[in-house]
């Protein structure tokens, strides 16, 4: 019942926000343990973006994007399908060093070389075809350009009925089959195993205000055989275009 009432007044505050009432992107509205693990892997991403250009490729409520661009990159440009979504961090997250527009990330259009960085947090799984969107990102990269792409950890046909149980995620790819598509698209790769510190539960289910912080989460670097065998809370994958 508890969790009942706060998922309706969430969708309440998310609708008097200007958001979509129960859409998947999380929000800062609502800092629970899912919250709470999408901001870590931003912030884990924002540790090594001084001076760079930075695509936050399905920006969702745009929190992701300041991170980045409070992380010392030299411009960010956060880009989502939903207009509401980027109506919200627009208004939200004002910098100087920060953009936002409204956009399919399967059909990006900036010139070739602009970014140094491009970053996908749990927002690939959403496309019909995300082979295309690996494509772009390669030729939108400067050589020597990273892509850092956070994917569901989908290792069995068990893992995958769950997820295709869920509207929005449409590539319902395992671990080992986003790698060998990022491969494919010319990339070298390595991976990292996301884990939360000994000690620490987390409910990815609950609408409860979260106990944890970005800082209980951890960030193994592993290959990407490694991050295909290693349970993972979310599949992270470091794609570098060759110079």
């Amino acid at each position: 019942m508890r969790q009942t009432l706060h998922r309706a007044l969430n969708g309440i505050r998310k609708v008097a926000a200007g958001l979509r009432p129960f859409s998947e992107s999380v929000w800062p509205g609502v800092r629970n343990d899912l919250f709470v693990a999408h901001e870590s892997i931003y912030r884990f991403f924002a540790s090594d973006v001084r001076d760079d250009d930075v695509l936050d490729a399905g920006c969702g409520t745009g929190y992701g994007s300041h991170i980045l661009a409070a992380g010392g990159a030299r411009s960010v440009i956060g880009v989502d399908l939903d207009r509401r979504n980027i109506a919200f961090a627009r208004k939200r997250y004002p910098a100087p060093n920060l953009a936002f527009a409204v956009a399919d990330i399967e059909e990006l259009d900036f010139a070739d070389d602009s970014f140094d960085l491009a970053v996908a947090s749990n927002s690939v799984e959403h496309l019909h075809h995300p082979e295309i969107f690996l494509q772009r990102t390669r030729r939108l990269l400067r050589p020597g350009g990273r892509a850092l792409i956070a994917v569901p950890p989908i290792y069995t046909s068990a893992d995958a009925r769950v997820h295709a149980g869920i509207h929005y995620h449409r590539s319902n790819l395992t671990v080992a089959e986003w790698a060998a598509r990022i491969g494919d698209a010319g990339f070298n790769a390595s991976g990292f195993i996301h884990s939360v510190r000994a000690g620490a539960k987390v409910n990815f289910a609950s609408h409860l205000a979260s106990p944890l912080s970005p800082e209980d989460f951890l960030f193994t670097p592993t290959t990407v055989v490694g991050l295909s065998s290693q349970v993972s809370i979310t599949a992270i994958f470091c794609a570098v275009k060759p110079r």
